[in-house]
Order: structure tokens, then sequence, then C-alpha cells
């Protein structure tokens, strides 16, 4: 006998994906991604000025603009992906610090603040306006200071929130939020050995390669940390012949490719190819972990 049409299934919802994947698209791709680049570079720029200012203060005044230019880019298309750009000061009516989207929202907003004061002192000493030796300038060093932990707290909330969801494959990245902070570090190190090379700064050149390499390996094992905890879900979507190319991809893009020039020398030429590359690698693989909830369903 079987049961009538409308009566409850005698198995419930087990082996069934219940959830609604969001509407995250390409937009969020992005946000994640210029999320690292202006967070990354602001961090290496920040630590290598403090802890070795007469190496990287040269060079991280060039690195500032740079990350606002990219914060304003991540602050679009975070915006942009709300649907209705005046919900953002929503998120900012409470908060709540057990929420990581109410974290991130106002650890974001608050290195931004930081992130502006810089520029705005570097920009009225560069005109002339105020004297490099101003209380303005001391004012800048605290800002510098003051922003690396919402800078840290901005980089780590998106893998955070997006491992506490119920989403199919993001509730089984444990490890996604180390994966992004480690990945925006080496992609900031990237960013701002660029800047070293391109300001002819030989010191923190020579710091940064071989900085840059330990994160490009770090990276690595982030990333398959995060495949082992995805395997299940991976092998169930995408064929062997797929993983592999895959793999292949972030082998390549992500470590052999960077390495190898890193190695050859550090003109403009491979250095920014190599970071390049790096980032090319960081947004594929970015791609894929957010348009996992909506393969699997």
């Amino acid at each position: 006998m079987h049961p009538p049409a409308n009566g409850p299934n005698p198995t419930g919802y087990a082996g069934r994906t219940v959830t609604k994947p969001p509407e995250w698209h390409s937009l969020v791709v992005y946000d994640v991604l210029f999320n690292n680049l202006t967070t990354g570079l602001f961090l290496v720029a920040a630590v290598g000025e403090l802890a070795a200012p007469a190496t990287f203060t040269a060079v991280a005044a060039w690195a500032y603009p740079v990350a606002l230019g990219l914060l304003l880019a991540d602050l679009a298309f975070l915006v942009l992906d709300l649907g209705n750009p005046l919900r953002f000061h929503h998120m900012l009516r409470v908060f709540k610090p057990s929420s990581p989207m109410s974290l991130g929202t106002w650890c974001l907003t608050i290195y931004s603040l930081f992130l502006t004061a810089i520029v705005a002192v570097e920009f009225v000493v560069a005109v002339g306006w105020l004297p490099a030796d101003s209380a303005a300038w001391w004012a800048r060093k605290v800002a510098v200071a003051g922003g690396l932990p919402f800078a840290f707290g901005s980089a780590a909330y998106k893998g955070v929130l997006f491992s506490t969801t119920a989403q199919p494959g993001w509730r089984d990245a444990r490890w996604l939020g180390g994966y992004l902070v480690n990945s925006a570090l080496m992609l900031g190190a990237g960013q701002l050995l660029v800047l070293a090379v391109v300001a002819g700064e030989a010191r923190a050149v020579a710091v940064l390669r071989p900085t840059v390499g330990l994160l490009v390996g770090l990276n690595l094992i982030a990333l398959a940390l995060v495949v082992a905890d995805l395997y299940p879900l991976l092998a169930r979507l995408y064929s062997r012949r797929a993983r592999r190319r895959a793999g292949l991809f972030a082998a390549l893009a992500g470590m052999a490719i960077p390495i190898g020039l890193l190695l050859a020398g550090a003109g403009p030429v491979t250095v920014t190819v190599a970071t390049a590359s790096l980032v090319l690698a960081s947004l594929g693989v970015r791609s894929v972990l957010i348009q996992l909830p909506h393969a699997a369903t």
C-alpha cells in the first residue's frame, strides 16, 4: 500500500539538500578577492612599516593609496550585490559580536576609516600643507597601528561567515577562514613587492621576495586542507578529469609560475607577472567556492 500523495515522506529529509542557495554570484567572487587584496596589502605594509620603518616606510606610503583604491572597488561590489545599495547602512544599526557578518561589517567600516585617515594625512603632507614632522604625521602612525586588528578582522570574517552557514560545501570548509587570511597576506606581499620594485626600494625587495615564496607554500597547504574538507562534495559534483584540471591550474598559476618567476629575478616584469598569476589563481579558487551551494543543488 502506497502512502497518500499529500502525506509525509517516511524518509524525511535524510540525504536531501533542503537549503536554498543564496543569490551570490560573480559580484561576491570579486568582493572576496578585492577584500583580500586591500586588507592583505594594508596588513603587510603596516606590519613592515612598524617592524622595520627604515626598510618599509617609503614603499608603504605607496601601498596605502593603492589599498584605498582596492577597498573602494571592494565596497562597490559589496553594495551592488545587495540589490538595493541603500540597505548597506542597515548592517551598521546593530553590533553583534557573535555574528560573523555583523562583526565583519564593523571591522570593514572601521578599517576603511583608518585607511582613509592615513591616505588623507599623506596627501596633505605631500602637497606641503603640513610639515612631515607635524602632529598629523604622528597621528598617521597611530592610524597604521590602529587599523591592523580591523584589517585582519575584515580579511578573516568572510571565511568564517561562509563556514558557519548550512549551505552545502561551505558548512564543511572549516579551513576556509585560515585559507582566506593566508591568501590575503600572500596577495598583499606580492602587491607590495611590485611596488617596492617599481619604487626602487632594494632593501624591501630583498625581504619581500622570500616572504612571498614562503606565503605561496603556506597558501597551497591551506588550500589543500580546504579541498580535503570539501573532497566528498567535489568528487560527487565534478568528474575526475575536471578535478585534475582544476588541481593542475591551481598548482601552476598558484605556485609553479610565481615561484619560478621570483627565482628568475626581481625585475618589474617578472614580479608583476608572478603577482598577476597569484591573483588569477585566487580568482579561480574563489569562483569555485562561491558557486558550491548552487552546484550542490
